[in-house]
């Protein structure tokens, strides 16, 4: 094979691996995502003493843990 023959495959193989690069790219992004929006529906779904227990609180922005308890727990043990 020619210089330039080899040269126009070497840029479509590398292309293609762009390409899927952000394909997986996006599909970890969107992964993400959803696994964001199950732990937050089941966020919601939990009262103010379950949230409580397990050291969150809700806030008008979402859910925030519980800074008190975790330096308490830090001190007992």
């Amino acid at each position: 094979m020619s210089l330039g023959i080899e040269t126009v495959y070497r840029n479509r193989a590398r292309n293609r691996g762009l390409l899927l690069d952000a394909v997986r790219l996006l599909a970890e992004k969107l992964r993400r995502y959803y696994l964001r929006r199950q732990t937050h529906r089941a966020l919601s779904r939990l009262t103010e003493g379950d949230l409580k227990d397990i050291g969150f609180f809700r806030t008008e922005l979402g859910y925030e843990e519980l800074q008190e308890d975790r330096i308490r727990t830090r001190d007992w043990k």
